[in-house]
């Protein structure tokens, strides 16, 4: 076993039968997730605990997103995607849709920082309001926040790591395809929670509507570069033993990735530019109430 060279994502059957087998435990994946889980179970056991009830704008519904999220991050990253994403690159691409513009988004609705914080130790939650190194370091981060430079900031990250030269790379190292998916992932809940936030207010909603529309062309065009090459771009290793060539497996990814990516990145900009077009409610004019007397008088 030794004398073989190590596989980022593992083996994989190349049966259906064998593949619901084939579960990765990446203790780089599986510590994470169950440390975040943990502490936000506990979060909301302890708010309901000492509440009595949930704290304004956190509720099942918040819980039910965040949970949805951490499940689908598990199917990306410890599922049987994970060994299969490997020999195709349609499934490599079904992986970074669940981790770019699926999970993000749940994870995020979740507000997840709202449970994790009361899941901390008393004494550490009583404190972190006082690190100075903390509030200068958000100070200094929140620019980048905001919908336009995450917007920038979640393309190029993209636009990098879907370097062949790179890409191929990731699939064959396990340090750097680890890298690539916190990258990935990284960036695209800075981006989505960018865009999340803009509902509050109408000129952030429109900021959004840009970063939206910007995120959807540049998806759009890579899904495209993918289909419509005339030769395979990525080293996919084994296409052929599921029936497909280098080439029809890089067109099948850039279905993929057209369909689901930029029909999400839509759906975002709609619900920003409907946001644009509803007033305030400071703003709304209430309908005038008539009268019984009135609503009798023909005059």
């Amino acid at each position: 076993m030794a004398s073989h060279p190590a596989r980022a994502h593992g083996s994989i059957p190349h049966d259906l039968g064998g593949l619901w087998s084939a579960w990765s435990a990446d203790p780089l994946v599986t510590v994470p997730l169950s440390l975040s889980g943990i502490l936000f179970g506990r979060g909301v056991w302890r708010l309901r605990q000492r509440l009595g009830r949930f704290p304004p704008g956190f509720g099942p519904r918040q819980i039910l997103c965040f949970g949805a999220g951490m499940l689908l991050l598990i199917v990306a990253l410890l599922s049987p995607l994970e060994g299969l994403a490997k020999p195709l690159l349609s499934a490599h691409m079904v992986q970074h849709i669940l981790l770019i513009t699926v999970a993000p988004p749940l994870l995020v609705l979740g507000k997840p920082e709202v449970a994790w914080l009361w899941g901390l130790p008393e004494g550490w939650r009583r404190s972190l309001p006082r690190q100075r190194r903390m509030r200068r370091g958000f100070a200094f981060l929140s620019p980048l926040a905001k919908p336009i430079p995450a917007a920038v900031i979640h393309m190029a990250a993209l636009w990098i790591w879907h370097n062949p030269a790179l890409f191929d790379a990731a699939v064959a190292a396990d340090w750097l395809h680890w890298l690539e998916h916190m990258l990935f992932f990284g960036t695209a809940l800075l981006f989505w929670r960018a865009v999340i936030k803009a509902v509050s207010g109408r000129e952030a909603a429109a900021a959004a509507l840009i970063a939206c529309f910007m995120t959807l062309l540049q998806s759009g065009l890579l899904s495209a570069l993918l289909s419509f090459a005339r030769q395979a771009l990525y080293r996919s290793p084994e296409p052929l033993s599921w029936g497909m060539s280098p080439l029809e497996d890089q067109q099948l990814a850039g279905a993929i990735m057209s369909l689901p990516m930029c029909a999400i990145y839509l759906l975002a900009g709609l619900a920003m530019a409907f946001r644009l077009l509803t007033p305030p409610r400071s703003e709304r004019v209430p309908r005038p109430k008539v009268g019984a007397s009135e609503a009798l008088d023909t005059n």
